[in-house]
This record gives structure tokens, sequence and C-alpha cells, in this order.
């Protein structure tokens, strides 16, 4: 069994240590190391076999340094250039020599594995150097005579894919051209060949397979025919009545399920890495399959790892077996509830980033932040940079839970992030959480902190009458549709509540606009997608002191965060 797995420079894996138990569930976002983690794994089983066999050609002669292994013997993980391997594809690196010279080294993909057989603890890696398109050097590492203690030979690996559909005609495979397909994705043309190993292993173990078959679709699995003449297998089924039904008839969740366990019985694996075990399957028979996955490799002493973004599996594995959660740096996830959240709500690209800006600011909208980084422009405010290129959020809706969900559900991968989420004034003012500063505005909402109807003015100035090219003035065509909508104490009081209430951006910007452009015979060339151009024209001394407020807060977190950046680096 394997208890550690450590990775360098493999694929999307740069650097990572991942700790490992019987029976495991690697979950995440799609394209975030899961299957690249079951495939560094089985790599290192190849290292592993690779090395014995060179070793027992070189019995008498030398110790061998180093073997080496070609392209298409990486049959789980079949890439059209050895070049693929390589985390962003970088083989060599520029380095300082001590004459001050520059120089080149190679770049050398690393996996040590940790493991515990038959009662003895062991360590053993293997690095793999670039030879060319085709070929790859690998070395053993962790060992100074540079032999694969016996106990360790004892393991085996298998890795299956998910089932890709069912071709018409299947020829009768040889077990290297069963392992090459299923390492190249190609489950449909070897479904029967498996499971013919399996009948022709003369146990209980088709018995047991058909038996699961029809526990799960109430399906009679007939017996494989191998037609020597042809050369071809050929399986059939009887599903409510005893006409014989081809293979190809049945839904794809039947025959990634018979994959599935066709593979197990045919492959006495002691480590068994599953890519989406659960592909095709309904929320009830996920559940189900895993669990007879796990009851199973448990009896038989062996180890399973899977690699999946089943809720259903998740729900399954919490509280019995170890799950690593995909999100940020490869890890055991303790908070089962967030990591759910994270799957449902969060994309991979946004633990991404993240990571690398270690805070995330939670806006209502997505032209809040234009129009906070033209408050911190007008205002000469060191909050600016960091709006400009901060990780945003939105969440397109006045309700605190949503950022917070977000939140800890990045949280739970990033341990030291923080945050900050800025909402349209609430009912109820909410409590800041655990390195979530959560503020409101006082006012409605954000647009109601331009100083109208002045910006106004400008801007019609800006746009119309300032221009040679218009002789009309706009101006008295605006400020009457203006006091269409304001009302008459509104007009004269430049505090009054109705500026402070209003739904600014609904029911009077766009209204006056609209009416506006209507007015002159024009399409609407102002919406609230472009309400940072009337904060432009504003003046320092005419927006209110608490936008400052709130971009002080922001500054303070953001430097907090550059801090926590800075000393990682």
């Amino acid at each position: 069994m394997l208890t550690k797995l450590i990775i360098e420079n493999f694929k999307k894996l740069d650097e990572v240590e991942i700790d490992l138990a019987p029976t495991v569930a690697f979950v995440g976002p799609n394209n975030s190391g899961k299957t690249t983690a079951l495939q560094a794994i089985s790599l290192w089983g190849i290292g592993m076999r690779r090395w014995i066999e060179h070793s027992q050609t070189a019995r008498g002669k030398q110790r061998i340094k180093s073997i080496t292994i070609n392209r298409k013997e990486l049959l789980s993980m079949p890439v059209p250039s050895a070049l693929q391997l390589w985390n962003d594809l970088n083989v060599r690196k520029s380095v300082s020599k001590k004459d001050g010279s520059r120089g080149t080294n190679n770049i050398r993909i690393q996996i040590t594995a940790e493991g515990f057989t038959d009662n003895i603890n062991w360590k053993l890696g293997f690095e793999f150097d670039y030879a060319n398109p085709e070929s790859i050097y690998c070395r053993i590492i962790n060992n100074s005579n540079g032999t694969i203690p016996e106990v360790v030979i004892k393991e085996k690996i298998g890795f299956l894919p998910p089932m890709s559909g069912l071709a018409t005609e299947e020829d009768k495979l040889e077990a290297g051209s069963i392992q090459g397909r299923i390492g190249e994705g190609r489950t449909a043309e070897v479904l029967r060949n498996l499971c013919w190993n399996v009948y022709q292993q003369q146990n209980d173990k088709w018995g047991k397979l058909k038996t699961i078959i029809k526990r799960f679709f109430r399906i009679e699995l007939d017996d494989p025919i191998y037609e020597a003449v042809t050369g071809k297998l050929s399986i059939t089924y009887k599903e409510g009545s005893n006409k014989n039904m081809a293979l190809t008839n049945a839904g794809r969740g039947f025959q990634q399920i018979l994959l599935l366990f066709s593979y197990i019985y045919s492959n006495e694996n002691s480590i068994l890495l599953l890519d989406e075990p659960d592909a095709h399957l309904e929320v009830i028979r996920q559940k189900e399959v895993y669990n007879i996955l796990s009851d199973m490799v448990k009896d038989q002493k062996s180890q399973l790892i899977i690699a999946t973004h089943s809720e259903a599996v998740l729900n399954e594995a919490a509280g019995k077996d170890t799950i690593i959660g995909f999100i940020g740096a490869p890890h055991i996830v303790n908070k089962t509830q967030q990591l759910v959240k994270s799957l449902n709500n969060i994309g991979f690209d946004q633990y991404i980033l993240a990571q690398q800006k270690k805070w995330v600011l939670f806006l209502e909208g997505t032209t809040d932040q234009s129009i906070l980084v033209a408050f911190a422009r007008i205002l000469n405010h060191p909050a600016l940079p960091y709006i400009e290129e901060a990780f945003v959020r939105t969440v397109d809706t006045n309700r605190p839970i949503a950022a917070e969900n977000i939140f800890y559900g990045l949280k739970e991968a990033i341990p030291d992030l923080l945050g900050v989420a800025l909402f349209d004034r609430l009912e109820k003012q909410s409590e800041s959480k655990k390195d979530l500063s959560i503020l409101m505005w006082e006012k409605r909402e954000i647009e109601n902190y331009l100083p109208l109807p002045d910006v106004l003015e400008r801007f019609i100035a800006k746009e119309y009458d300032d221009k040679e090219l218009f002789t009309q003035n706009y101006w008295p065509i605006m400020k009457a549709i203006i006091d269409d909508y304001v009302p008459g104490v509104a007009r004269k009081n430049r505090n009054d509540e109705w500026w402070k209430n209003t739904k600014m951006s609904d029911d009077f910007l766009d209204k006056i606009f609209r009416d506006f452009y209507k007015k002159i015979d024009s399409v609407v060339l102002m919406d609230k997608s472009r309400y940072y151009k009337l904060v432009e024209l504003s003046n320092p001394d005419e927006l209110d002191k608490e936008i400052k407020q709130k971009l002080d807060t922001i500054l303070n977190i953001s430097r907090k965060a550059e801090t926590i950046v800075n000393k990682r680096a």
C-alpha cells in the first residue's frame, strides 16, 4: 500500500506531497490535477517494473545506473511527445556557474512513493530526464545501492479511465494490447476482452460479476463467446425476456459498471487507480458503486485510489475514507461541506487566482469594480492599484451568505486567504467573519454616491454642448427630465433622504438617460455599465467620506494579503 506520494515537475503538478490511505478519493474541479496524480503513480509503477526487468537481465554485469523508457510504454498517459510529461513543457533551466557564466541544468520529474507492505515501511523514488520526443531516462533515487526492496516489488498497479463507448465488434486481444488500449482511453475496444478474461479464470469471479450486474440493472449477463474462425468476442444479455440483446444495446451506465468490475476481477492488482468510476451513472448508483468498490478492496487487502468530482461519492467517502481535495495544493479534506460547495460554485481557475492574490473582493455586480476604481482614482487613494488588479468575484445578490460560501470554499484549500465583501445597503448589517470583512453602503447602492445632478450637467456638456458639431443646448432637455423624476424637496435639498434611499441605478439614472436619448432621437449611449464615467467627472471634495472609509478597509486587507504573498516568495 502507498502511504505518501511526492511529485515534482510532472504535467500539471509542479511540487506536491499527498498523503494516502487504503481507500482514497481525489476530489476537485475539472482540470485540477486529479488524473495527473493517478498518472504519476502509474509512471512510478512503470519505472519500477522496467527497472526490475533491466536488473534481471543485467545480472553478473555492472550495476545499472539508468534505463531508457520509450514513450509508447507509457500506456496510462499517452502523449504525442515525451516533452508533454514535463510541467509547463520545461526540460531545461538557466543557471549561473561558479565562473560567472551561464549554463543550463536538466529539469527532472521526480516521483517518490512511501509505503507499508507486509508490515514493513519503505520509500522508493524515481527521477526522469527528457531524452528526446520518443524516450525518457529513468534513475532510481532514495536508494544508494540502486536496487528495489523485495517488499516493494509485490506492489502491482492498475490504471483504468472511464468508459468511452462500445465498439460494435471486438477482436480477442493479448494482455499487452488490452492494457495499451486502456492506457489510451480506448476502453470501448476491450470490454468484451476483460469479461472473457474473468470468465476464463474458472473461479467464482464471473459469477460474482453477473450478480453485481443483476443487482444494479436486473439484467442477466450471458457468458462471453469466442469465435475462433473470426477471432471475435461477443457478449449478450437478457432483460425482461429471453431474447439475447447485444451488448451495444445496453446503456452507458451498464457498460461503465461492467467495465469497472471486469477490470478489477481480471487484474489482481494491489493498487487500483480508477479515473471517474462514477462516470455515466446517476447519483444512487454512484453511491452504490463506490461502496461496493470500497468494500471489495478492503476485503482483498488492496488499495483503491479514485479521481472524481461527484458530490455523491464525496458524501459516501466522508467519515470513513480519506478525501484529498485538489483545490489549491492537494490536501486532506476535513470540512466536507465546504468542499461540496466548492465543487458546485467555484471553478479551478478561481482557486489559482485566490492562491496568487491571497485575497478576494466580493461585489454584487460586474459594474461595481469600475465605479470603485473611478472613486479611488478621483481621490488619489492608494487602494487604486489593488482594486484594479484584484481577484473579484461577483455574487449577483445582496445576501452575504453567498460570499461566505464561496470564501470558505476557497479558504478550505487556501487557509491564509483574506476577503472583503462590499454590498448595497442591507436590512441588517451582517457581522464580519473570520478573515472576511463584510461591508455595506449606508446609502441604497454605490450609484447613490455620485454627486448628482452636477455630474449629469458636466456629462451633457462634455458629450454634446461643448462640441462645435452641435448648436443646440442639450442641458435644458436633460434638466427638464431630471425635474420630472426628482421630488421638489429633493431638488432643493441635496441632503434629502430621496438621494439616499432611491435605487439610483434602476429608478433614476436608467430612466432619465432612456428619456433623454429618446428626446434627442438617439440610441441609448449611457447605461449602467458606463456609470463609472460619471464618477470621472466628479471633484474630490464632492465625494462622500464613506467612500474613503470603504477604500481604506480594502487597502488594509489587500496589503495584509500582499505581505503573505511576499513571505511565501
